[in-house]
């Protein structure tokens, strides 16, 4: 019996989404059905939703409005709140689904971290996931209680960005 293992990238570093995605592959190549939950990205125009939501195998969702207002009071917020809320309840469906055996919650932390969901349902349901699944968790500013529930944890540090020398965002690079 395989041990449910949940994994997660953080930090200010480049690289989280694009780890998760490596080892969506690697799960694919081994032939297991994976969901794909991506909160507060809207763009569908990225390299790896064009290339992954397209492949059998994967369920793709995004809910997702982009960028947050800087004003956590604006009213806006309350679109971002709604959209991530779905995005909730599509990750929690797609943890207690035995249909899937690897579940990539993308930007998740960001979504927790800016207090567009609530932690506690999303706990609950790594803390019920079957045993075999694997859960790969997402985006800066990992609360410590998610920490604490996964078994592995990567902290992606930030040394040297191209945006920092004036490179703009590309194709097959950040998006």
């Amino acid at each position: 019996m395989k041990k449910r293992r949940i994994l997660l990238f953080t930090g200010n570093g480049k690289g989280k989404s694009t780890a998760a995605f490596g080892m969506l592959s690697r799960a694919l190549g081994h032939g297991m059905r994976a969901a794909v939950i991506q909160f507060v990205k809207s763009d569908d125009a990225v390299g790896e939703q064009r290339f992954f939501s397209v492949v059998d195998g994967v369920d793709w969702k995004q809910f997702g409005k982009g960028f947050l207002p800087r004003d956590p009071e604006s009213p806006a917020m309350e679109a971002h709140r709604a959209a991530a809320r779905e995005g909730l309840d599509a990750a929690l469906a797609a943890l207690s689904s035995s249909d899937y055996q690897f579940v990539l919650l993308d930007e998740v932390c960001f979504a927790l971290g800016h207090g567009l969901i609530p932690a506690e349902p999303l706990l609950e349901a790594l803390g019920s996931c079957e045993d075999g699944k694997i859960v790969v968790l997402t985006g800066r500013s990992a609360p410590e209680a998610l920490i604490d529930a996964a078994d592995t944890v990567t902290e992606m540090r930030l040394v040297k960005h191209g945006y920092e020398q004036g490179i703009p965002a590309q194709q097959g690079v950040e998006n």
